[in-house]
């Protein structure tokens, strides 16, 4: 057998051919990933939105009950929906849009309806990659008139 050289070497042993096979693999796997985790992201972002306007209408039917008539239960609940804004809501003020009123079917039962606008929320960035939430969140929330 003759000396060989480093070089010649490597190649036979096949180590030369996979020096770059790390940067490949990532960078078949990082666009997925990527995508992974805004969807992620996305998720709690619309998850969360949900459930605060949820409760900023819960709060605002509750704050209603304490009405006499039904433009003081408006009142109650615009400024319960005012006040969440103010200290910390996920939402902007003025993207917020209360209904009150009398149920329908039942008269006894007053409805606070609270719509939301999610393109305040800034996540439209991700429209053409994920699915996202409706433009507009509307949750409804029915009490009884007198609490009971």
């Amino acid at each position: 057998m003759g000396i060989r050289s480093p070089l010649a070497r490597l190649a036979m042993t096949g180590w030369a051919c996979r020096r770059g096979s790390s940067a490949v693999e990532f960078a078949l796997v990082a666009p997925l990933l990527l995508l992974l985790f805004a969807g992620i992201a996305m998720f709690g972002i619309c998850l969360g939105a949900a459930h605060n306007l949820r409760q900023i209408a819960a709060e605002a039917a509750r704050a209603s009950v304490a009405g006499i008539t039904d433009s003081e239960r408006a009142t109650l609940a615009q400024n319960t929906v005012a006040r969440s804004l103010s200290t910390g809501a996920m939402f902007r003020p003025g993207s917020l849009a209360v209904q009150v009123g009398a149920d329908p079917n039942d008269a006894m039962i007053y409805t606070v309806t609270v719509t939301a606008d999610t393109s305040a929320l800034g996540i439209n960035a991700f429209s053409r990659l994920l699915p996202l939430l409706p433009t507009l969140l509307r949750s409804t929330v029915s009490v009884r008139k007198g609490g009971l």
